[in-house]
């Protein structure tokens, strides 16, 4: 039988339960397509006790120590949903390190010090994914990292934000200020409870910035920003 692919979660906010319950849900699917069974050996987050719901997991995966469960031996991919730049940062570096891949959608490190997570990567001969950094599901940095490395891009173009998108297109359309735009947005689930990255450009800029440095075949950073997160 096919050894499982253990894998380790780090939060299990909004976007971390969901993957629990798409890994949960397409289980079946996924073992036929990689070939072996995907199973969850930890999640990582800052309260065990919290309520969850109906999430389809063991309660005992839990654990408020996500260093601990980054070096065990039984992990073999890292999935990364907390968010900010430490200590997200440091605990991605131990596992490419150590010869873990990672899959993370956090753009904001990404944009920031990208370098050291691919220095990791290389160092530890490990994976670095992040195709949900930029545009969600739609596939865009893959093409750019295969399907196009060897053609010459001049310019990359496109709307980034829509949040951002959303609202100057309500102010086109209808007339509303800025506020009342962003109250909508906000009502309508396109904006944060806080909008800052979205409205002052900081999520646009990461999402620039990754697709630069893979268009162009350089690294690209955001000017340093500050971002602190836990696993929630």
């Amino acid at each position: 039988m096919t050894s499982p692919v253990r894998l380790a979660l780090l939060g299990c906010g909004t976007v971390g339960s969901e993957v629990v319950r798409l890994l949960h849900e397409q289980s079946a699917d996924l073992a036929a397509r990689i070939g072996a069974p995907l199973e969850i050996a930890g999640i990582a987050v800052r309260r065990v006790g919290r309520d969850r719901g109906d999430l389809p997991v063991d309660p005992g995966l839990f654990t408020t120590d996500p260093l601990g469960l980054i070096k065990r031996d039984d992990v073999d991919v890292v999935v990364e949903v907390v968010g900010g730049i430490e200590p997200a940062r440091s605990w991605l570096v131990e596992a490419l390190r150590a010869g873990k891949s990672v899959v993370t959608a956090n753009k904001a490190l990404l944009a920031e010090d990208g370098a050291a997570l691919h220095d990791a990567a290389a160092e530890g001969g490990a994976d670095l994914y992040y195709e949900a950094s930029v545009a969600g599901a739609i596939p865009l940095l893959r093409p750019l990292r295969e399907s196009l490395h060897g053609d010459r891009i001049n310019r990359v173009t496109g709307i980034v934000n829509g949040t951002t998108n959303f609202i100057l297109s309500a102010m086109d359309a209808t007339g509303a200020g800025f506020a009342e735009a962003l109250e909508e947005a906000t009502e309508l689930g396109y904006a944060e409870a806080d909008p800052t990255a979205d409205v002052e450009g900081f999520d646009a800029a990461a999402k620039a910035a990754i697709l630069a440095s893979l268009a162009f075949h350089t690294r690209v950073a955001r000017p340093t920003c500050t971002g602190r997160a836990s696993p929630r």
